[in-house]
């Protein structure tokens, strides 16, 4: 949006001490402010929402917009006191990370009230009001390309499984990941588990693999800054999530031609991603022998990895980042006109 002449402001809530990645790529044409957390005697959604509008304030802003949870209710509080629209955007699946507290209810009742929103899946848009509904728009992931993408042959690809994901079971279900290539290793025991990402679950991660006896061939990467690089020689990508918007994850293997297994996680990013036996296989969340059995169809049938790999590849020009900022722009242009 910066690029194509808007002024562009970001409030950032999470404080770190060193930019993030996203930080450093940025326009310079952007500002970005980070919003200090408040001192433990003061209210933090009063904290963050009078930050907010005065940013708002200081640079005439048009319109605001949310992304996810809490920020979703401070835009529309922001939107009203400084009399313009607000978007709340839903980036998740809502009914898994939202409770059923009064809290809860009183942040949805007020994102609600939202003059847009935008979804990622038709399961993400149903949760909410349905004159929202009716007001939102959905609109996928765009999928970045920096560089030239690999194209690797699936005769020259190795006997490794890999994952790129935060190391959150809760979410990501590295549990029943481990469960099911326990299973698959069992009948292809010459494939490794390559998991590549940090976090919180990670010693609990590492505590299973060695107590399902598969410790040997697990083997935790670290970090990537360029995952499309980095996996682009493995066998096939594993995803084993209960809920996801659209994994960015699972684009990216899907973009270098990875035969990609995916849980058909909540509310249907997979689904609108993956046609099962197209272009990559589908199993049911929760169910380690249906995954390990999509697993074994790649292994033990090149000819199906092969064709699934390569249909996989054409999420390049669905999620084409000119297409996906187009309808963002143009949505937003319309909020803003209609308000």
């Amino acid at each position: 949006m910066a690029d194509r002449g808007h002024s562009v402001v970001i409030a950032n809530l999470k404080t770190t001490k060193n930019k993030t990645d996203y930080e450093r790529e940025l326009s310079s044409n952007i500002l970005v402010y980070t919003i200090k957390k408040p001192p433990a005697n003061k209210n933090k959604n009063i904290h963050y929402i009078k930050e907010i509008k005065k940013i708002g304030k200081e640079h005439n802003s048009e319109i605001v917009i949310g992304f996810t949870g809490f920020p979703n209710m401070y835009a529309r509080i922001v939107g009203t006191m400084l009399k313009i629209p607000s978007i709340m955007s839903e980036r998740g699946d809502p009914s898994r990370t939202n409770n059923k507290s009064f809290k809860s209810r009183i942040m949805r009742f007020i994102i609600n009230c939202s003059k847009g929103g935008v979804f990622q899946t038709e399961g993400a848009k149903n949760y909410f009001g349905k004159g929202l509904q009716k007001r939102g728009i959905i609109i996928p992931n765009p999928i970045f390309i920096k560089g030239k993408i690999p194209n690797v042959r699936q005769c020259e690809r190795e006997k490794t499984v890999v994952t790129v994901g935060r190391l959150d079971n809760k979410q990501k279900r590295y549990d029943i990941m481990l469960q099911a290539f326990k299973i698959f290793s069992e009948k292809h025991s010459d494939y490794v588990l390559k998991i590549y990402g940090r976090g919180m679950d990670e010693d609990k991660i590492r505590k299973w693999a060695s107590e399902l006896g598969i410790s040997e061939k697990v083997h935790f990467m670290g970090l990537t800054t360029q995952p499309m690089r980095d996996i682009a020689k493995d066998g096939m990508f594993l995803i084993t999530s209960d809920y996801e918007g659209i994994s960015n994850s699972l684009l990216e293997a899907m973009a270098v031609g990875l035969p990609c297994v995916s849980t058909d996680h909540t509310p249907g990013g997979a689904r609108l991603l993956i046609s099962d036996h197209e272009n990559g296989l589908l199993a049911p969340i929760g169910n380690p022998i249906k995954i390990a059995e999509c697993m074994c169809e790649f292994a033990e049938n090149p000819v199906l990895a092969e064709k699934c790999g390569n249909n996989a590849r054409d999420v390049t020009n669905r999620f084409e980042p000119k297409k996906i900022i187009d309808m963002w722009e143009n949505y937003i242009l319309s909020i803003c006109n209609r308000s």
